[in-house]
């Protein structure tokens, strides 16, 4: 049980960051072909929508198999609430992973649910506004706080099984 739910974090987690990297490398850059400039705004729309979904998936699947694995590798729930398991080693690591993790959670939901969603309704609707580019920035601005916090989350997961 325990290698089938690591399996699962492990393609989960390498999915959700390939995901934003991949925006980051090819959807983005290829979202400024003058192909596409009437209609930019539909391709974030389209795009952001089916990530997003993809994304909560991962996430929740991404919670589940990591409670699964802490249990199958024998932790005890009381262990959690016992202030020095979070000062060293294994829970330090766990534990800032588990606070950025959180974070991200946040940031993407006002990514997914308001700033990505209107930034595109108005690059189709007002395109040279000064309010289309506050929320493209916002957007813009979330997702790469989100890659970043998700590279460190890799990190952190390697700390915990690494020390």
């Amino acid at each position: 049980m325990y290698y089938l739910s690591l399996f699962i974090h492990i393609l989960s987690a390498i999915f959700w960051i390939g995901g934003m990297l991949f925006t980051v490398a090819v959807l983005v850059p290829a979202s400024r072909e003058p192909l596409l400039n009437k209609h930019r705004g539909a391709f974030f729309k389209l795009i952001g929508e089916k990530f997003s979904r993809i994304s909560w998936l991962l996430f929740m699947l991404l919670i589940i198999t990591g409670v699964t694995n802490l249990t199958t590798r024998g932790f005890d729930w009381k262990l959690f609430l016992d202030q020095n398991f979070w000062s060293a080693g294994f829970g330090y690591y766990l534990g800032i992973k588990l606070i950025i993790f959180s974070i991200v959670l946040l940031i993407s939901g006002v990514h997914d649910f308001y700033a990505g969603p209107k930034a595109a309704e108005l690059m189709e609707s007002e395109p040279n506004s000064i309010l289309t580019q506050k929320f493209r920035k916002l957007s813009s601005w979330l997702g790469r706080i989100n890659l970043i916090f998700g590279l460190l989350i890799l990190y952190y997961a390697i700390r915990v099984v690494r020390g």
